[in-house]
């Protein structure tokens, strides 16, 4: 498995990697830490984390319908460009003069 992560997007580093896989990184830097850890240590990283987590929820919150609206515009861009284009048609063939009427 190859993960990309790009540095110089900054918060959108990893917004590419597939939930699966970045669950996968998840687990191998809890491992990392709680090898490296005392089990004190590591659960005062946890109580951290969970702070971290209240503070930042109304940024989090913000910045996860910014990026669904960024996937939604890439999205409907990527749906319009897959259409056919007018001008890549060949020439309609005209057609006999018709009278008017149209039953």
């Amino acid at each position: 498995m190859s993960i990309h992560i790009e540095p110089e997007e900054g918060a959108e580093a990893a917004a590419q990697i597939p939930n699966d896989q970045f669950q996968l990184l998840v687990r191998i830097v809890v491992w990392e830490l709680a090898m490296r850890t005392s089990p004190e240590q590591f659960e005062e990283h946890v109580r951290q984390l969970t702070e971290f987590r209240e503070q930042v929820e109304p940024d989090l919150a913000m910045a996860r319908k910014e990026r669904d609206n960024r996937n939604f515009v890439a999205s409907v861009l990527a749906d319009l460009e897959s259409l056919p284009s007018t001008e890549r048609r060949p020439e309609p063939a005209r057609s006999e003069p018709t009278t008017g009427l149209y039953l």
